[in-house]
């Protein structure tokens, strides 16, 4: 480098630079680790120069022809590039903070490991160039049509994309915490591995995005359409998730220590490990394929294969889905109701591990006709011994089975302040009222004792939908009420006082309980039944609270927390 160009006074006139470019326009030239402060370059012609490590301080380039020019590892504080021509200029590991591109043609332009940080780029036509790794932290991006466009392992910490079009760009390992996306079109974008931390999603249309292995902590997810979205492996610790949308979501093996499902986040739902997976994801289905078609015998060991899976998984609950042909065989479908203490990963591997051995079993009994022979006339002897029984236990409303209902309690408020002459005609307004309610949601083993009633039904959607109806029939005709609903298993026994049918089990506690921690014209749920019903129709809302159990119920001692749903049909659009 000449030693003219060593000193920054030499371009305090733009004329000694014209003249000594003019004088050497065939040679290289190169100016290296230079400092400019305040210097004004309006209009100068820096076009193939090499400006390397050089640092500019408030500099001026305004319409500056800056072609070519080579840039690398230089870096530019509070410049003004407006209306520069940087057609095909090198900028690669070059850093530009709080700097003016305004009008700036950047056509070609090599943006490798470059930094732009807290720099308006509104105006700035992104979509020519490489921005892998690029580091845009503290920039204005919004309304940035960035539709398609690869920005892995880029940094864009606090950048603003409000409005920005992010159809299918691929942010991959890049850092995005605290940006903005408000009305950014965010349509089958990648978030793989990025760090998302503290960013605001409210109401945002998230369906199919892909924030597998994210960090996700602290986010808004309040409103959003998460439906379809993969959350597998990613942390969302700390984030707000009241009347999110999340069928279809996949949540393989995330990570959630705690949330917020109240409107104002400020109720904190804790977790255990894979806790939350298992209480959300939706049914696990274990697909077991068949190289043969099944006959009627090896239908007939499902049960066992089934019994066998859960001996080997404690905790485990499988139940049998379908049984169907396929092209060259036959494929038998579980679903796992409940996943114990495992990780649905790795319970779905290792059910499928366990569960080829038992086919090979099955494969073995086609082959030994002895022991075929053998099966059939057992079952045959099971089916005279037990059928004949079993339609008697039917004809007896199934006393001494246990099965899963939800349990719904229902109590009056101020029965016992009612005058006496009124109390016979309120009771029977009260079951008038309730009968044709009942019967239109299937209720079954409905029981009314003086001014409560307890009734059970087969799925969470109708026990809800019963007791909203329930709900807004006997408040319109002056009752006030208290509802509760637990979900679990129920034991049905003979009642030997009323010689009817009666209810027995947690659930049917667990149901009065809540219904005594709610208050006059309050739905309380349990959160087995919030995440049933949710799974069958999202036209609920489910507002949580905690409280305090006043008896030990099962595992739960008195004094326990427990979380708790105050439940409300959702307002018609």
């Amino acid at each position: 480098m000449n030693q003219a160009l060593s000193d920054p006074n030499f371009f305090v006139k733009q004329e000694n630079w014209q003249r000594w470019k003019k004088n050497h326009g065939h040679d290289d030239i190169i100016i290296e680790n230079v400092e400019f402060r305040d210097f004004d370059f309006t209009e100068i012609d820096f076009s193939s120069v090499k400006l390397l490590g050089c640092y500019f301080d408030c500099c001026s380039f305004k319409n500056a022809n800056l072609i070519s020019t080579n840039f690398s590892h230089s870096s530019f504080h509070a410049c003004d590039f407006l209306g520069a021509k940087m057609i095909a200029s090198n900028l690669s590991h070059a850093e530009f903070k709080r700097c003016n591109f305004e009008k700036v043609n950047l056509l070609t332009a090599i943006l490798n490991d470059t930094s732009i940080i807290n720099s308006d780029l509104t105006h700035l036509d992104l979509q020519s160039f490489n921005l892998i790794g690029i580091t845009l932290d503290l920039c204005d991006l919004r309304k940035q049509n960035l539709a398609g466009k690869n920005l892995t392992n880029a940094s864009l910490k606090r950048v603003d994309l409000r409005g920005a079009n992010l159809d299918k760009t691929i942010f991959n390992g890049a850092n995005l915490a605290e940006c903005l996306l408000t009305d950014a079109n965010i349509h089958l974008t990648q978030f793989k591995s990025a760090n998302m931390t503290g960013v605001d999603f409210v109401g945002s249309n998230l369906s199919r995005v892909n924030f597998e292995g994210a960090s996700l902590r602290g986010c808004d997810f309040r409103d959003a359409d998460l439906s379809g979205a993969c959350l597998a492996h990613a942390d969302i610790t700390n984030t707000s998730l009241f009347n999110a949308e999340t069928i279809g979501w996949d949540i393989r093996e995330i990570r959630c220590d705690y949330a917020y499902w109240d409107r104002d986040s400020t109720i904190k739902t804790e977790y255990k490990p894979h806790e939350f997976e298992r209480i959300y994801a939706e049914s696990l289905i274990i697909e077991l394929k068949y190289d043969f078609r099944l006959t009627a015998n090896e239908i007939a060991t499902l049960p066992i294969l089934i019994d066998h899976l859960q001996a080997c998984h404690w905790g485990v609950a499988l139940r049998l889905k379908s049984v169907k042909d396929i092209a060259g065989g036959a494929l038998v479908q579980l679903v796992v109701d409940e996943a114990g203490n495992y990780s649905l990963n790795d319970l779905e591997i290792s059910l499928k591990e366990e569960a080829s051995r038992i086919q090979n079993a099955q494969l073995a009994l086609r082959a030994d006709r002895q022991m075929q022979q053998q099966f059939k006339e057992s079952l045959a002897e099971i089916k005279e011994k037990f059928w004949p029984r079993l339609l008697e236990l039917a004809a007896e409303h199934e006393l001494d089975q246990i099965r899963n209902f939800c349990v719904l309690f229902i109590d009056l408020k101020g029965f016992t302040q009612w005058n006496e002459g009124i109390v016979s005609e309120k009771l029977s307004l009260f079951r008038g009222l309730l009968k044709p309610i009942l019967e239109r949601w299937k209720a079954s083993y409905p029981n009314m004792e003086g001014d409560s009633l307890r009734a059970t039904f087969r799925s969470a959607r109708s026990a809800v939908e019963c007791a909203c109806m329930i709900r807004d029939v006997l408040m319109s005709a002056q009752f006030e009420l208290r509802i509760g609903i637990d979900l679990g298993q129920v034991s049905i026994v003979h009642n030997e006082v009323t010689d009817q049918s009666d209810l027995e089990g947690n659930a049917v506690s667990m149901a009065a309980r809540l219904e005594a921690m709610a208050e006059a014209g309050e739905i309380i749920v349990s959160e087995k039944v919030k995440h049933y019903a949710e799974q069958e129709t999202s036209e609920f809302v489910f507002y949580p609270r905690k409280s305090q159990l006043t008896k030990a119920i099962g595992n739960k001692k008195a004094g326990d927390w427990i979380n708790i749903y105050h439940l409300q049909r959702k307002l018609s659009q």
